[in-house]
């Protein structure tokens, strides 16, 4: 049990995840899904997911990052949402 992640934490922190990536699918002037489904190369659904923060685990980073490509952000803006990503995974799936 010592090593379950703190789930209010993970939490919060998914749902920030979600929260910038909608910002910057509204800042991109909301390309419809199914033209970022097509550009990334998931479904539709998985574009829902990754926008509305569901599941049970974090998304993987290729495509997050994919997505990012696509509403045309910053590499700064990567970099930090790639660091909070990795906030994510680290408590999901400590290395170690």
């Amino acid at each position: 049990m010592g090593n379950d992640p703190d789930p209010e934490r993970l939490r919060a922190l998914r749902t920030r995840l979600a929260e910038q990536l909608m910002a910057a699918h509204r800042e991109a002037g909301e390309p419809p899904y199914s033209e970022i489904a097509g550009q990334v190369g998931v479904s539709k659904s998985t574009v829902f997911r990754l926008l509305n923060g569901i599941g049970e685990r974090s998304p993987k980073w290729r495509h997050i990052d994919d997505m990012l490509e696509v509403f045309g952000r910053s590499d700064r803006e990567v970099e930090r949402l790639r660091a909070l990503w990795m906030e994510i995974r680290d408590l999901e799936k400590p290395l170690g």
